[in-house]
């Protein structure tokens, strides 16, 4: 093996369509043409430096910790770090990279993607492509290298066979068309790398040894090895992804036929707050018909004194996918008449991979008057317990019990209490056991006589 190293090399990784560096005694050794152009660097300028040079100072700390931990023999997660290209630029990488023998030598393998522009993946196959048969053996993900002339697999790592319902020795000798739901996909496969020399996450229904089906995104790479063309195949199950989406979709199809007439006020938007859809019976509360909002932004429909703060409060929703956040502010109808509503809303992927939030509306506008009227008559208790307490003779009474006496005059229970001074039903119940000790009351009832004859309330 050690003989045809670089022949390998040249096979798995010249043609890669993601970066690769060898790192070999904490030097590299070696990096394919695709990583050249990602930093900026020839193989000759990079060869013999640490790969700590070739981070943003902020990640090197980090990266000799992975590092470090790779050679102490743990295994390794896709990571993030910041390349530091020729330019002095920053380009956000993932890496994955695997420890591997190197005659008497130890190297690190590292496959380097470019992921300055995925944004809306929600699954993404990490292709790991082997120099050497120990790195395909070690691969994170099921790959396989194949003849391209009639499918044979010549080697598969470990995962490949369990993957597709085999032990992880029966892959090898097996034709990889037999892993095809339907064996045309591989000629549509086949004349797509023919046409492109690769292809990248393409999805399609595979099947097990068993001929149970399941989907995969499968990436494929031509390269040459000892003279002949052959195919490297790397597989991700999605399978539990497709049926969540299927299930998704029957759910949105359901969902459509009862979201029209459903007496509750249904908005979705996008992560710009652009109205999306709205149910007939949440823009009919505010005065409108469903066309007339779907397309503007709904800030449109919400109090101007609030806008800003629900800006905030989407932007902070779009952040957390999938958690549900709760806000109340003002709307405006269509006629200018304010209403207060209470939203519960959670910020999902959509079918395109955009996000979306569902809101879903109550209108809270007596609520919110009743508590508005209620802190109006708390201030006017307490603007009249203060000037009673100032006419002194209160028995001592604090400004709490003198405010609870008030109310217990005025028949209130200490529940009642409790509710209008937004305290403990036990704090009232000790206010009011304090107001009979510190009058000498025997009973609500003498306390509240008492405090009206004597003149202590207004």
């Amino acid at each position: 093996m050690a003989e045809n190293a670089e022949q390998w090399c040249r096979a798995l990784f010249d043609k890669y369509v993601d970066g690769v560096a060898l790192v070999v005694d904490g030097a590299i050794d070696y990096i394919n043409p695709v990583l050249s152009e990602m930093s900026g660097y020839s193989a000759d300028e990079v060869r013999g430096r640490p790969p700590g040079d070739f981070v943003v100072p902020e990640d090197r700390e980090r990266l000799r910790d992975r590092v470090g931990a790779l050679l102490d023999g743990e295994s390794e997660a896709p990571s993030e770090y910041r390349l530091l290209r020729k330019d002095g630029s920053a380009l956000p990488v993932e890496v994955v990279s695997q420890l591997a023998g190197y005659g008497s030598r130890t190297a690190l393998v590292s496959v380097l993607r470019d992921i300055s522009r995925r944004k809306q993946a929600e699954e993404q196959i990490r292709e790991s492509e082997a120099r050497y048969r120990a790195i395909v053996d070690a691969a994170p993900i099921p790959l396989a290298i194949s003849r391209l002339s009639d499918g044979l697999i010549l080697q598969a790592n470990a995962h490949l066979g369990p993957t597709f319902g085999l032990p992880a020795d029966e892959a090898v000798g097996k034709r990889s068309v037999d892993f095809y739901y339907d064996p045309s996909d591989r000629e549509a496969l086949l004349e797509i790398v023919r046409r492109d020399g690769y292809v990248r996450d393409y999805e399609l229904r595979s099947r097990k040894a068993d001929g149970t089906p399941f989907w995969v995104l499968v990436s494929l790479q031509t390269a040459t090895l000892g003279g002949e063309e052959v195919l490297v195949s790397g597989f991700y199950d999605i399978t539990s992804r497709k049926e969540t989406e299927e299930a998704l979709r029957r759910s949105e199809e359901e969902y459509r036929t009862l979201y029209e007439d459903n007496p509750a006020m249904y908005f979705t938007v996008d992560a710009e707050g652009t109205v999306l859809s709205v149910n007939r019976f949440g823009a009919q509360q505010l005065g409108y018909e469903p066309e007339e909002l779907v397309g503007r932004s709904v800030l449109a429909v919400f109090h101007r004194a609030d806008r800003k703060a629900v800006v905030e409060q989407l932007a902070a929703c779009v952040r957390k996918l999938n958690e549900t956040a709760e806000w109340e502010f003002r709307k405006v109808r269509k006629d200018g008449s304010v209403m207060w509503v209470g939203e519960t809303a959670r910020a999902v992927r959509g079918p395109n991979g955009g996000t979306i939030v569902l809101i879903v509306c109550e209108d809270i506008t007596e609520q919110k008057q009743a508590e508005e009227a209620a802190q109006k008559a708390r201030e006017e208790l307490e603007s009249r317990v203060e000037r009673q307490i100032q006419r002194g003779s209160v028995y001592g009474l604090s400004f709490r019990e003198l405010t609870v006496l008030n109310l217990v005059a005025e028949g209130k229970s200490d529940k009642e209490i409790a509710a209008l001074l937004g305290i403990s039903l036990g704090t009232a119940s000790k206010h009011t056991g304090n107001i009979l000790s510190k009058m000498g009351a025997s009973s609500r009832t003498q306390a509240g006589v008492r405090a009206v004859r004597e003149g202590l309330l207004e």
